[in-house]
């Protein structure tokens, strides 16, 4: 969340891993609630998909719908409707694939929401794989994706060139695929299966960061040596290197494969408890992390509601105004999304909890003939 928030305020050009960061924790963590519920409630069946589904449900959609009608209440005060044409892809989850297809600028305020169209996609397929599939079968799956998406990602390229494209165009398109990046949350999956093995062998996390470095390495060495030999000197050489929209020379199939494995590196280190990561155990980054959700769907109207209310005495070019404007951001968005979790969020998630438990054991009761 901090990491989008700083490069949307023009801070940190690299904000945007902190979203595939987001994608491989997710599958982690889902996956490895799954897994357990799995162990605990035999054997799997669609009850268990649905009490999975309930959980999302609770904890994903009220502050979801709640953002969009705060959105729809500042578009009515500006006097705009051309936003309103987005509420059925934001309805359904597929905003991301408006904002594929469509060469319509969108409201500012809804352009990150594609994130969670991509996560909802990801919920609706992936523990049917966990759940319903034996454990090796479901890793043979995992590895499977992981495989495929790197091809998926540039059969969509070349399509997407046929069909004349320009190439932002097409940057974009494999940047917010969900199809196109399920590797980061099937290598998250992966650890989530392999959790207790890591623990037992934190050399594993090591090796991990290694090979990450590694392929990080030969990825920028190579297309720094492609960037020269197409002419570029200085500081040009080591441009469309690293960023989260890129085209051209394969470059959109393969970033996303070093910020996978970096986040993988990452998430396996927090595993087996490397002391860097002690940090993040303080009471203050805990209760942020709680409302993180609520504060990545709430920044962007915090922003824009900034950003009219300053108006032009905001000079983005000038990087002390732009630190104090991502501090009183960041500080309004924490602040924000805090009360509305205290308030209202955190009831629901525990009552969407509870009414998980009911299904999980009401499917436990089920005789073994009548499960899938």
């Amino acid at each position: 969340m901090t990491m989008v928030i700083a490069q949307h305020c023009k801070l940190l050009p690299f904000g945007w891993t902190g979203v595939w960061l987001f994608y491989v924790i997710s599958g982690f963590v889902i996956c490895r609630n799954l897994i357990a519920e799995k162990a605990t409630f035999k054997p799997a069946s669609l009850l268990h998909y649905l009490s999975f589904m309930i959980r999302r449900i609770f904890r994903i959609i009220p502050p979801y719908a709640a953002y969009i009608i705060i959105c729809l209440l500042i578009i009515r005060l500006l006097g705009r409707s051309e936003p309103y044409r987005e509420l059925p892809f934001l309805a359904t989850f597929t905003f991301n694939w408006r904002m594929i297809f469509s060469v319509e600028p969108q409201f500012s305020a809804f352009g990150h929401l594609w994130t969670i169209s991509v996560e909802e996609q990801f919920y609706v397929l992936f523990p049917i794989l966990i759940l319903l599939l034996k454990r090796d079968r479901a890793i043979v799956g995992l590895i499977a994706i992981c495989l495929l998406a790197p091809v998926l990602r540039n059969v969509m390229a070349e399509r997407m060139a046929a069909h004349g494209w320009d190439s932002g165009r097409i940057a974009f398109g494999v940047y917010a695929s969900s199809f196109g990046q399920f590797d980061a949350f099937a290598l998250g999956a992966l650890l989530a299966h392999f959790e207790d093995a890591i623990r037992r062998h934190p050399r594993f996390a090591t090796k991990m960061a290694w090979l990450a470095l590694v392929v990080a390495m030969v990825y920028a060495a190579t297309y720094i040596g492609i960037n020269i030999t197409s002419g570029a000197h200085g500081i040009d050489a080591i441009r469309n290197i690293v960023s989260g929209v890129l085209y051209g020379e394969k470059r959109e199939v393969f970033v996303y494969v070093v910020m996978d494995l970096c986040a993988a590196a990452t998430l396996a280190g927090a595993i087996v408890g490397w002391r860097v990561f002690n940090l993040i155990e303080h009471p203050l980054l805990v209760a942020v992390g709680q409302v993180s959700y609520g504060g990545y769907l709430l920044h962007a109207i915090v922003l824009l509601v900034m950003g009219e209310a300053i108006g032009s005495l905001f000079e983005p070019q000038i990087v002390p105004i732009r630190i104090v404007f991502f501090l009183i951001a960041w500080c309004c968005t924490v602040a924000i999304a805090w009360l509305s979790y205290i308030t209202w969020e955190r009831k629901l998630i525990r009552y969407g909890h509870k009414i998980s438990e009911r299904i999980m054991l009401r499917a436990n009761r089920r005789p073994v003939a009548a499960s899938v």
